[in-house]
C-alpha cells in the first residue's frame, strides 16, 4: 500500500523534505555557475586593468619622478573635449590613469570646479576609466572612495549626474531629478573585453544595439518634429554596424563604447554621439599589412607620391596620410581584389553627417561637427571639405581645395596629436537640434 494512504503526515514531511532537497541543489548549481562565472570574469580581467594601462601611455610619462599615493586628486582642465581640445583632455586622463594604477589606491577625489568645456567624447573616456579601477579594486576585494565636486554650469552638472561618474559609480542620491531626467535622452552601451573572452555570445549584442541606437537619434529628433524615415533608419544601423564590426576586425581587441546625449533644456540643444574602441589604431593596421596585400599595394602609389614629393615632415606624417586614405570609398584592409566590396562604412558615416550638417546647422552660431581620432592622428569635420562621388563611384575627401589625395590636406583639419596617442579610434559627432526647422521632418528624415 502506498505511503499516501498509509501514513499522511508521512508522506507530506518526505514530500517536503524532497522538495526542500531539490531546490538546494538547484540554489547550489546556480551559485555554482556564478562563482565561476566570477573567476572566469576575473582571470580574464587579470589582476591590473588593460585600459588603465593603455591609456596611461597616451602621454609620455613626467620627467620628474611622481610618488605614489593612495589618495588621488584629479582636476579636470577648463577645457575636457575631445572635439575641441584634444590634447589637454587625453594628456589629463592619461595623468589620471598613471595615478590610478597604484594597486593600493583607496581615494579618488574629482575636482570639476575649473570646467568650462566639456563634451560627451571626454566624458566617456573618462566614464570607462573610473568603470575599469572600480572593478579592478573590486576583483582585489578593495574598496575606493569616491569623492568629488560639481561644475560651475548647470548643464555640466546635469550631463555629470545623468552619464557622468555619479551614475557610473551609481551613487544614487546624487542622481538628477525626475523632472530633469525626463528632459534628457541618453544612449550607454559597451562591450567590455573581459566580459567577451568568457561570453562568445556577446558578438551578437551588436546588431541590438545598433538597432536601439537608431531608435535613440530618432527619439532625439523627434524633439524637433523630424523623423527617420525607415530608409534612413535602415542605412543608420548599417553605418553603426559596420564601424562596429570593423572595430572588432581591425582593432585586436573587443572592448567598444557608443554613447549618446541630448539636453532639451538649453537653449540649442546639441545631439552629441560618441563611439571608441581600444586597440590598434587605423594606421597600425594598415601598417601591418605584409607586402604584395591587395589594399597594400592600393594606396601604396599615394605614400609613394607624398615621398618622392618630399611633403612627409613633422606636421604630416605617413600614419596621418595612412588614416586619412582609410576613410576613402572602397579602402579596408580586409579588401583583396577589386571585386571586395568593404571599405565603405567610414564613408557612409561622412555623408551622414554631411547630411545631418546640411540639415542641422544654424548659421555660424551652431554649426555640426565631427572628429575622428586615431593614434596620434585627428581628422576634422565641419562641412567646408565634402565627401565627393566620382563618375566611376569612388568617394574622395582629400581636405584640400582639389580634393586630391596626391596633395597634402589642410593642416586645421587633418593634423597630428601634439605630445598624446590614443590607443585605438574614437569618433564623436555633435550637431543643433533647433525647432526653427521642425516643419521639415520629411525632408530631415530622408537625409538623416
Amino acid at each position: 500500500m502506498h505511503l499516501a494512504k498509509r501514513n499522511v503526515p508521512l508522506f507530506l514531511r518526505n514530500k517536503r523534505a524532497n522538495k526542500d532537497a531539490r531546490w538546494l541543489r538547484r540554489q547550489l548549481k546556480s551559485l555554482a555557475r556564478v562563482q565561476q562565472s566570477t573567476q572566469a570574469l576575473s582571470a580574464a580581467f587579470g589582476r591590473r586593468s588593460v585600459i588603465v594601462r593603455m591609456v596611461a601611455g597616451i602621454a609620455p610619462p613626467p620627467t620628474k619622478s611622481t610618488k605614489i599615493k593612495r589618495r588621488v586628486g584629479f582636476t579636470l582642465p577648463t577645457g575636457f573635449s575631445v572635439m575641441e581640445a584634444p590634447e589637454q583632455a587625453l594628456a589629463s586622463l592619461s595623468h589620471l590613469a598613471r595615478a590610478m594604477a597604484y594597486e593600493g589606491l583607496n581615494d579618488v577625489y574629482i575636482d570639476f570646479s575649473r570646467l568650462t568645456q566639456y563634451d560627451l567624447g571626454a566624458n566617456a573616456l573618462l566614464d570607462v576609466l573610473v568603470d575599469e579601477l572600480d572593478t579592478q579594486a573590486r576583483r582585489s576585494k578593495r574598496v575606493i572612495r569616491w569623492r568629488g565636486n560639481f561644475p560651475k554650469d548647470p548643464a555640466h552638472v546635469r550631463f555629470v549626474r545623468a552619464l557622468g561618474v555619479i551614475k557610473r559609480l551609481k551613487v544614487e542620491h546624487e542622481y538628477l531629478s525626475k523632472g530633469d531626467e525626463t528632459r534628457l535622452l541618453l544612449f550607454d552601451e559597451r562591450c567590455k573585453h573581459y566580459v567577451r573572452a568568457v561570453r562568445p555570445r556577446e558578438a551578437d549584442r551588436k546588431t541590438k544595439v545598433t538597432v536601439r541606437f537608431a531608435d535613440h537619434i530618432n527619439k532625439c529628433l523627434t524633439t524637433t518634429g523630424r523623423t527617420l524615415t525607415p530608409a534612413a533608419r535602415g542605412r543608420l544601423c548599417n553605418y553603426v554596424g559596420e564601424i562596429l564590426d570593423n572595430v572588432e576586425e581591425h582593432s585586436g581587441m573587443f572592448d567598444w563604447s557608443i554613447q549618446g546625449y541630448l539636453d532639451t533644456q538649453l537653449a540649442t540643444p546639441m545631439c552629441e554621439i560618441t563611439i571608441f574602441n581600444f586597440g590598434a589604431s587605423i594606421a597600425e593596421t594598415f601598417e601591418r599589412l605584409p607586402e604584395g596585400h591587395w589594399t597594400r599595394d592600393q594606396i601604396q602609389t599615394y605614400m609613394d607620391l607624398h615621398t618622392k614629393k618630399r611633403l612627409f615632415g613633422k606636421t604630416w606624417r605617413k600614419e596621418d596620410l595612412y588614416t586619412l586614405l582609410s576613410l576613402q570609398g572602397g579602402v579596408s584592409t580586409k579588401n583583396d581584389s577589386a571585386d571586395s566590396t568593404r571599405g565603405n562604412g567610414s564613408g557612409d558615416l561622412i555623408e551622414f553627417f554631411q547630411r545631418v550638417h546640411s540639415e542641422c546647422s544654424n548659421g555660424d552660431s551652431a554649426q555640426a561637427r565631427m572628429i575622428i581620432l586615431s593614434g596620434s592622428t585627428y581628422i576634422a569635420f565641419d562641412g567646408r571639405y565634402k565627401m565627393v562621388t566620382s563618375d566611376t563611384g569612388l568617394r574622395t575627401i582629400a581636405f584640400n581645395e582639389k580634393n586630391d589625395l596626391r596633395e597634402r590636406p589642410d593642416p586645421t583639419y587633418v593634423r597630428q596629436l601634439a605630445g598624446v596617442s590614443f590607443p585605438g579610434t574614437l569618433i564623436s559627432v555633435k550637431f543643433p537640434l533647433s525647432t526653427a526647422k521642425s516643419t521639415q521632418a520629411t525632408s530631415a528624415g530622408d537625409a538623416a
